[in-house]
């Protein structure tokens, strides 16, 4: 082997040595899917649940998603506020 080649070998080889950091930085947490469940910020007041029930219609997909379970949700009825728009 001639000195150029061992010098290209040697620089490959140092620039792929380098290349192995890491990131330390832990990822994001995803935001919440509101298409997996009812969230029980939903079922403590009618303000909750009309941010679940608008954040439920626009989520991306939700127009071809499976439906949400809501076996063992009981809504709020309050008695002393006015209605809310939805």
């Amino acid at each position: 082997m001639n000195k150029t080649t061992l010098l290209g070998l040697a620089a490959a080889a140092s620039l792929l040595a380098a290349c192995g950091g890491s990131d330390d930085d832990p990822a994001p947490a995803p935001a919440p899917n509101p298409l997996a469940a009812v969230p029980p910020t939903a079922t403590q007041s009618s303000t909750g649940l009309v941010d679940y029930l608008n954040a439920l219609a626009n989520a991306p997909g939700a127009d071809q998603a499976e439906p949400v379970d809501l076996t063992g949700v009981t809504l709020p009825q309050p008695d002393d506020t006015e209605p809310a728009p939805v």
